[in-house]
């Protein structure tokens, strides 16, 4: 464990020594890299390494080993590299929180499937999951137990056994360290319904698709705007529906139904993306 510590103390050592890459020098990098330049894709990465720290660290409470974190994000961070277009509209550094966000819950998951969920409860635990979130967008707070189990239609006891089942995975990814409120995020993104049913899994799909300006060129200037406050693609925060409604000078139900109606057109898209293979 002190070994470990002491090996990410001086990765964090030498990272200092690295100065970021700025836009400018950026914007020179990516068509060398583009012809080959093995220097100008090695700066890129290195200038880029802080990003990734400050997105594994987000992790860091599900069980892997630190370093493991940052040497999947490292990946990701190459993928985003070799995949990134300037001319796609869209700045570095948010498509690559994207690819390194993706690798490292991809390990995370990896390390999971050895954690046994009962085939009986994961169906329940999946829609309680679902139905908790969309009561929680509708209350503007977390439903008791007995709003769940009203809305699944389970006894209240069942529904707290459902919900301690929950817990109970969650603390199986870090036995000897506490975990912060993202964890339940993460078990969401790993029992959430497929693209068809998601909003959320059909937004990542599309922030880590190559032809994003496109993509969004499809819808309104409006959806536009509420898509990418919604999601956090403005300033990495997501805002609720209100939020979105106050800075955009409208009512919270309006929100919702340009957010369902662009999530509809958005889903028909992925479909298509999928249909012809593309990631």
């Amino acid at each position: 464990m002190g070994s470990s510590i002491d090996s990410v103390k001086l990765y964090m050592q030498e990272l200092r020594t690295i100065p970021q890459v700025t836009e400018k020098e950026m914007a020179e990098l990516f068509p060398k890299i583009k012809k080959g330049d093995g220097k100008a894709k090695k700066r890129m990465i290195e200038g880029n390494l802080r990003l990734v720290i400050s997105i594994a660290k987000r992790y860091s409470c599900y069980g892997l080993d630190f370093l493991d974190l940052i040497e999947e994000g490292n990946v990701g961070l190459i993928k985003a590299i070799d995949k990134y277009n300037p001319k796609m509209g869209y700045n570095f550094s948010t498509y690559a929180f994207w690819w390194i966000r993706q690798y490292i819950q991809r390990a995370i998951l990896n390390q999971t499937k050895t954690i046994h969920i009962p085939l009986y409860a994961y169906e329940t635990i999946k829609k309680l999951i679902n139905v908790s979130e969309r009561m929680h967008e509708e209350l503007e707070r977390q439903p008791t137990t007995a709003e769940l189990a009203k809305k699944l239609r389970l006894s209240i006891k069942k529904t707290r056994k459902f919900m301690q089942e929950i817990r109970v995975f969650e603390r199986v990814g870090s036995l000897d360290s506490p975990l912060g409120d993202k964890f339940d995020i993460f078990l969401k993104d790993l029992i959430r319904d497929e693209a068809k049913e998601s909003p959320d899994h059909v937004v990542d799909l599309i922030k880590s698709h190559e032809e994003l300006a496109q993509i969004l060129k499809k819808l309104s200037p409006q959806e536009v705007k509420v898509i990418k406050l919604r999601y956090g693609m403005v300033d990495g925060k997501g805002y609720n529906l209100r939020e979105v409604g106050e800075k955009m000078n409208l009512s919270r139900e309006r929100i919702r139904q340009i957010e369902k109606r662009a999530i509809e057109r958005l889903k028909k898209i992925v479909i298509r993306m999928q249909l012809h293979g593309l990631d």
